[in-house]
């Protein structure tokens, strides 16, 4: 019986960047490698469920994708690309079905006095339609 994993399978997804745009180490699941360069794209999983019954039953998860770089307008052209790598297609025996983009959302970082600037961060939420095959 084969094992099926959701996160390695969009992180699959999510390796389909360009070249050159995210080194393939900062594309982590939870949180950002604090030790990683940026840019750097992080997801999380925040609800699943099963939609129907059977053998390969329909299921759906939301998932937050973040882009963080330096810069609000690098951080904008990060969260584009990704956008435009969130396809249908088969990642390590899941089939997504439907990727669909619910909203995007740039996060200004905080300043702190004598503190160093933390990155701009897009948000993108999706909700990902998926069976085992």
């Amino acid at each position: 019986m084969p094992v099926y994993s959701l996160p390695k399978s969009i992180r699959t997804m999510l390796s389909d960047l360009p070249d050159g745009t995210v080194p393939d180490a900062s594309i982590t699941y939870g949180t950002r490698n604090q030790y990683g360069t940026l840019p750097a794209v992080t997801y999380q999983i925040t609800n699943h469920e099963t939609l129907t019954v059977g053998a390969t039953p329909l299921r759906k998860a939301t998932v937050e994708i973040n882009s963080i770089t330096n810069e609000a307008q690098a951080t904008q052209e990060l969260s584009e690309a990704v956008k435009a790598v969130l396809k249908e297609d088969t990642y390590d025996s899941l089939e997504f079905q439907a990727v669909v983009n619910q909203n995007n959302i740039l996060q200004e970082p905080d300043i702190g006095n004598g503190e160093e600037a933390t990155p701009y961060i897009a948000t993108t939420i999706i909700d990902i339609y998926y069976k085992e095959t």
